[in-house]
C-alpha cells in the first residue's frame, strides 16, 4: 500500500469514527483496576449488603447526589452480587465531571468519574477486595439527554465498573 493510499485510508477511518461519535449517542470507556482482587471464592458467594460514600467536598453536585449514588450503586450491585457473604461497599469519589449540554447537543461532551472502590467482610472488618474506578462517557447530539443526567449515569457506571472488576470472572 502506498504512502498516499495509507494516509487516505487513515483519514477516511478518522471521519468514519468522528462522524459515528456525532450520531451514535454515547460511548462509554473505563479505565478501572484492581488493586487487590475480591478472592476468587467470594466472586459468587458474595453479596453487597451497604453503600457508604465518601467525597471531595469541592464535587459539583446536587444536593440529593449522596443519596442517589448509594441507591443507584446499590441497585446495580444487586444484579451482579447476589450471594450469602454480606459485604460493605466503601466508596471514595473524587472526581466527577458534568458535560456541558450546550456543547454536547453541538459537539461532544463527557461525564466522568473517579475514584476507588473497597469491598470490607462486614462479619470480620476485613478489606477483602480494593479498585480504582474510572469511567468516561462520551456523548453528543442523539446522546445530549442521557448526557443531561450525569450524576444518575456517572452513579450506574461507578456500579457498572463494581460488577466488573470485582464479580466478573472475565475481569481477572
Amino acid at each position: 500500500m502506498t504512502r498516499d493510499a495509507t494516509k487516505r485510508l487513515f483519514q477516511t477511518a478518522a471521519a468514519c469514527t468522528a462522524t459515528s461519535l456525532l450520531l451514535a449517542g454515547c460511548i462509554s470507556t473505563s479505565n478501572s483496576a484492581a488493586v487487590s482482587d475480591l478472592p476468587t471464592n467470594w466472586l459468587s458467594d458474595a453479596r453487597v449488603e451497604s453503600v457508604s460514600l465518601q467525597r471531595s467536598p469541592d464535587l459539583n453536585v446536587t444536593p440529593e447526589f449522596d443519596a442517589l449514588f448509594t441507591a443507584r450503586v446499590q441497585a446495580r450491585v444487586a444484579t451482579c452480587a447476589t450471594g450469602a457473604r454480606t459485604l460493605r461497599l466503601e466508596a471514595r469519589l473524587d472526581k466527577l465531571t458534568k458535560a456541558n449540554p450546550f456543547v454536547t447537543a453541538v459537539l461532544f461532551g463527557q461525564n466522568k468519574v473517579r475514584g476507588s472502590a473497597r469491598l470490607v467482610d462486614i462479619a470480620t472488618g476485613q478489606v477483602v477486595g480494593e479498585y480504582t474506578i474510572g469511567r468516561t462517557v462520551t456523548g453528543s447530539r442523539l446522546g445530549a439527554i442521557a448526557m443531561a443526567e450525569a450524576e444518575e449515569q456517572m452513579s450506574d457506571g461507578f456500579g457498572a465498573e463494581i460488577c466488573r472488576q470485582a464479580f466478573s470472572a472475565d475481569a481477572r
